[in-house]
């Protein structure tokens, strides 16, 4: 076996082992199903929405916040414009006027969503702080949801919910309605690890005390999400996933939208894992700090180098069959009755492995959409399984640049 060849193992080793250990904790605490119970406490919740451009969907989001199934004196929503150049800042405007009490509007210069997200925190009142992306959608049942988790446990912190794609239609976005259902799972088992690594800036809830105790959001690389997420756990404090509080987004409809998206993920992680490196291995820092992170980023190189080296032989097929060309001048053929055999299936222990790494994945994938009640088409498999390995190592090989380079990434 060549090193390459090796090294490639070592990479499906580490998704297969990862995967099959978040099987077993998904076994041994299975999540528990949505109950009819309502909370005993209601505390008064203040919801930011930080915007920059966004007219075509800030409406659609105020409105899922304004149905949704909470006492109306508890419920403040906070729209907050951060210097949009659209008609942003006249819906926030005219939401405001249209329900005084209910719609508060801010607005400010261009400095980033971390800014606007402070500016809302300073000029609301609620013991909960909630943050909701303008291009996303409450459930109207999320916030009761999520607010039991805060009565069942004092020493919970904050909560992340369960992120769903936005009405999928185009490949790219059933491609990503597989992705975000694979990624319920692996929230969900994050949170049995009590390890759950970003507050996703759909929906996340804070109870006001961590903004007393931590600081508020930073800029973090464009990632503030994650980089809160990262200071909670440097600090002790106590992150849940409330599975059954669902939540919709809309994702990019174009490839280079996507690999924006993705690059600023990515490149985010690497630099704030740099920032936070003293986290790695440490025992303090519970499973988050000897898993997690280490994982994350095994896995994330090992995704840049399964990437490369299966670029490598592939061009290194083709030369060696174009060479043979040239050489013999006899051109590829197809016999004329061609016919499938088992003789010629591939039975190395290569093989196995990958098929066992897929296996996983699809057997996680399901159980993702159990525990989001979501179905998902076999066009959408088809969708993730055609494109997804294909596109992630763009955005990978991205992001590690970016961040060798000490570039800022690109926020759209």
């Amino acid at each position: 076996m060549d090193a390459g060849a090796f090294g490639l193992y070592i990479c499906l080793f580490i998704a297969l082992y990862f995967e099959v250990f978040l099987l077993i904790s998904f076994f041994e605490k299975k999540p528990a199903k949505k109950n009819s119970e309502l909370p005993a406490h209601y505390p008064s919740v203040s919801m930011l929405v930080p915007c920059y451009n966004e007219e075509r969907t800030l409406g659609k989001t105020i409105e899922s916040l304004l149905a949704l199934q909470y006492p109306q004196d508890k419920l403040n929503i906070v729209v907050i414009d951060d210097g949009s150049q659209d008609n942003t800042a006249t819906i926030g405007r005219e939401y405001a006027q249209t329900y005084p009490g209910r719609v508060s509007f801010l607005q400010k210069e261009n400095g980033g969503k971390y800014t606007a997200l402070n500016l809302g925190i300073n000029q609301s009142r609620g013991e909960i702080i909630g943050c909701l992306d303008a291009d996303s959608f409450a459930a109207p049942d999320a916030l009761l949801e999520a607010v039991k988790h805060f009565e069942s446990d004092r020493s919970i912190m904050a909560i992340t919910p369960a992120m769903k794609v936005y009405r999928p239609r185009k490949l790219l976005e059933l491609m990503q309605s597989v992705e975000y259902t694979f990624g319920i799972f692996y929230k969900k088992m994050f949170d049995n690890l009590s390890a759950i690594n970003v507050l996703p800036g759909p929906f996340s809830l804070y109870k006001r005390e961590v903004f007393r105790r931590i600081g508020m959001f930073r800029h973090a690389h464009n990632t503030e999400d994650m980089e809160i997420a990262f200071r909670m756990h440097q600090h002790g404090l106590r992150i849940v996933n409330a599975h059954t509080a669902f939540v919709y987004t809309t994702v990019p409809q174009t490839v280079r939208a996507l690999l924006k998206q993705r690059t600023r993920w990515s490149q985010g992680f690497l630099q704030n894992a740099r920032d936070y490196r003293h986290m790695f291995f440490n025992r303090r820092y519970g499973n988050f700090g000897t898993l997690i992170l280490p994982f994350a980023l095994a896995s994330f190189l090992a995704g840049i180098y399964a990437a490369l080296y299966a670029a490598y032989r592939i061009t290194s097929a083709a030369v060696a069959r174009v060479s043979d060309i040239v050489a013999t001048g006899i051109p590829p053929h197809l016999p004329a009755h061609a016919e499938l055999s088992w003789f010629y299936l591939n039975t190395t222990m290569m093989t196995f492995v990958v098929a066992a790494v897929l296996a996983m994945t699809f057997v996680a994938i399901v159980l993702g959409s159990r525990i989001a009640e979501a179905r998902l088409s076999v066009k959408s498999f088809a969708a993730y399984f055609a494109f997804f390995g294909l596109l992630a190592p763009l955005w990978l090989i991205r992001a590690a640049w970016g961040a060798l380079l000490a570039r800022q990434s690109a926020w759209r």
